[in-house]
């Protein structure tokens, strides 16, 4: 009898833990709508940061734009993340940043381990320097210092505000920057002509080309794009085309990788620059392929509180998990010391001739770590490669050719390859500019 009256009364207590447990966990789950918001594949992202909707959606006056400014200050004291007034959330960031506004390449110590790095293959190494400076080619600096430089110089600053001002006067309307040079120029026309097909859009007004040599920016000016010059960034097209090719010895193919660090480092440059000014941004590279309106999907309640939504990148190693071919990032204190952190970390563009990388490796920094992160769900947002065409169905939202090769072939495969008689901006001489090894 006692023993059964000792059991029983163990299980009652064993039944109230575990309902004591499960209200634990799921106000744990609650609670944790934070730095990683995995969005699940072939649905829509989840509603970040309550369990019951969206705090933000139930606030009357939330303006409708992509960037989700609200129109009633009440909403502050539903924002402990602090996404609309431009102030910091108390935290780690807060407390080391205070009256600086950003953070230098020495300060965040990537190839510290604690810093965020290095995290598994391909992170940044370097066992004499915690800031990885030292392992960095002079080159490396240089081309970096003067992307710098070009930041703060204000006759450079003033012509790309101008130009910028001038060309998008609305700051609730996104811009979609692309930074590309002239052998995948083409594949720019491809979204475009893509955008005109899908969704019978002209989507040249809402877009500020990149780029990385002359010629791209006279073939964008030509075309109705507007575009910016590489001179506006003090990168010389004379060292991309020239020095670098007589350098390396580079092939017709590898060509097609000639001024790859600098048009990166201008889009991070430039995105820093338009989330200064108040823009949202939506970042991506040149070889994708919209099938659905990408810029109402982000727009919807699901993202409304985020600081940054990309692309996945399946990937273990620190080349994920964030693609950085496709990224959304709004305007925030913190977003804005995120990107200026990023821009001086421009060296290590160079001396990793990748861009990939150093985001993530910057993503996973400890001062980063309540920046709001949403990974597309990726069947919606896919890498297309022959094993996952398959995948492609009618809420496929975007395809974006990843690796170095056969990405025309791919997008021909598929019938995703726009750039044709049918299209208006065809031109039939830039298919000389295709390279061999993407057909």
């Amino acid at each position: 009898m006692a023993g059964r009256t000792g059991r029983g009364l163990w299980s009652r207590h064993w039944r109230w833990g575990s309902m004591l447990g499960a209200i634990f966990l799921v106000g744990m789950f609650d609670i944790l709508g934070h730095h990683w918001h995995i969005s699940s594949e072939g649905q829509a992202p989840c509603k970040v940061g309550t369990t019951g909707g969206n705090v933000a959606d139930a606030i009357d006056g939330r303006s409708s734009s992509l960037q989700g400014r609200p129109q009633n200050h009440s909403i502050k004291e539903y924002d402990p993340l602090h996404f609309f007034d431009g102030e910091l959330p108390d935290g780690t960031l807060k407390a080391e940043l205070k009256d600086k506004q950003y953070f230098t390449i020495q300060y965040l110590k990537l190839c510290k381990a604690a810093s965020g790095g290095p995290w598994g293959p391909r992170s940044f190494k370097c066992d004499q320097d915690e800031s990885c400076l030292a392992c960095a080619k002079p080159w490396n600096k240089e081309q970096a210092k003067r992307l710098i430089q070009a930041v703060q110089d204000p006759s450079l600053m003033h012509m790309r505000r101008s130009y910028i001002k001038q060309h998008f006067p609305d700051k609730e309307k996104p811009i979609v920057v692309i930074a590309t040079n002239k052998i995948h120029f083409p594949y720019l026309l491809n979204w475009a002509c893509g955008c005109k097909a899908h969704l019978n859009q002209d989507i040249r007004s809402t877009t500020l080309v990149l780029g990385a040599d002359d010629q791209t920016y006279d073939y964008s000016i030509k075309r109705g794009f507007p575009a910016l010059k590489p001179s506006m960034f003090n990168v010389s097209p004379r060292h991309l085309n020239e020095t670098w090719a007589n350098e390396w010895n580079l092939t017709r193919n590898n060509v097609a990788k000639m001024g790859f660090p600098d048009s990166m480092a201008m889009l991070v440059t430039l995105t820093s620059e338009l989330l200064t000014l108040g823009y949202t941004v939506v970042s991506q590279d040149a070889d994708v392929v919209w099938r659905k309106d990408v810029l109402a999907y982000l727009n919807s309640e699901h993202l409304h509180n985020v600081h940054l939504a990309t692309q996945m990148a399946p990937r273990a190693d620190a080349q994920g998990p964030v693609n950085t071919g496709f990224v959304l990032i709004r305007p925030s204190k913190m977003t804005r010391v995120f990107m200026r952190s990023l821009v001086e970390l421009l060296p290590l563009f160079y001396m990793r001739v990748d861009d990939q990388v150093v985001w993530n490796s910057l993503l996973r920094h400890y001062l980063f770590r309540q920046l709001h992160v949403s990974i597309l769900p990726r069947k919606q947002f896919l890498d297309l490669h022959d094993y996952t065409a398959e995948w492609i169905d009618d809420n496929t939202y975007l395809l974006h050719t990843v690796s170095n090769s056969k990405k025309i072939r791919r997008l021909r495969n598929h019938k995703e390859w726009h750039f044709t008689q049918s299209c208006e901006w065809y031109d039939k001489e830039l298919e000389k500019l295709f390279p061999e090894w993407d057909l």
